[in-house]
């Protein structure tokens, strides 16, 4: 008996590597660029979510076909898959240098035009509502692309460890007041990054006044944590707390369906 239960589980989880695969997503209007996108397809009914990661929105080295990038969203996904979401990583387009995504790139209209791409090549495959997830300069992302693609079945806006100043394009830049979709905001009390301070996102959050549904989260413990405030392995990462971040995302956005 243990040993069939064994082959089923082999053959389960064998299954459910199967559904994630690394595809080349063509870009409307850009016949000869691509955004790499990592797609966990669960079934064409389920809920799908965007996942914008920050930095340079590198996949890392590709390890068997899978992006190796340690950024929150990446490394987490499987908690989301795990929860019976469809996922979509998206990560930075051939044709961009990684530089750009730093700056004021992730306002921009070609950046727009990749994620209406992807949001294109969902809703032809599935019939669940899209959300948008971003973390740190993912956020800026996110952010201008509910107020930027007009009637683009995007339902509702995640934001973890939200850009709020110095980088252009930040969240306190953005008309932000004209949202109206639900908005979650997340952020970690000890977010030590320079372009990240907890208490100016608790300010930052009130501006969300127009939102239909709106709540805020702070996060605390973790770790342990390393390297550069800004960067993933730190508290800006929610490393350490991954499990407890994205069940609270996936609580949340099941409760707004």
């Amino acid at each position: 008996m243990k040993h069939i239960f064994a082959i089923a589980l082999i053959f389960l989880c064998s299954l459910a590597s199967a559904e994630e695969q690394l595809i080349n997503l063509p870009i409307d209007g850009r016949p000869n660029d691509h955004i790499p996108i990592l797609q966990n397809k669960k079934t064409s009914d389920a809920i799908n979510l965007i996942l914008i990661p920050g930095g340079n929105a590198g996949t890392g080295e590709i390890k068997n076909g899978i992006p190796s990038s340690q950024n929150f969203l990446v490394r987490s996904r499987g908690h989301f898959d795990a929860a019976g979401f469809n996922t979509y990583v998206l990560f930075r387009a051939k044709s961009v240098a990684a530089n750009a995504m730093a700056t004021s790139y992730r306002n921009n209209k070609e950046h727009m035009r990749e994620i209406q791409s992807l949001i294109k090549h969902i809703t032809s495959n599935n019939s669940g509502s899209i959300w948008l997830v971003g973390t740190s300069m993912g956020t800026i992302s996110a952010t201008s692309a509910v107020l930027q693609l007009a009637n683009s079945n995007i339902k509702g806006l995640v934001l973890t460890a939200s850009i709020l100043n110095t980088a252009p394009g930040n969240l306190a830049s953005q008309s932000i007041q004209e949202i109206k979709l639900p908005v979650l905001m997340i952020h970690h009390e000890a977010d030590a990054c320079f372009a990240c301070v907890p208490a100016e996102a608790k300010a930052l959050f009130v501006n969300f006044r127009n939102s239909q549904n709106k709540d805020f989260k702070m996060f605390g413990g973790g770790g342990p944590v390393s390297g550069d405030p800004c960067n993933n392995q730190h508290w800006h990462g929610f490393i350490g707390i991954e499990s407890q971040v994205t069940s609270h995302i996936t609580r949340w956005i099941k409760e707004q369906i």
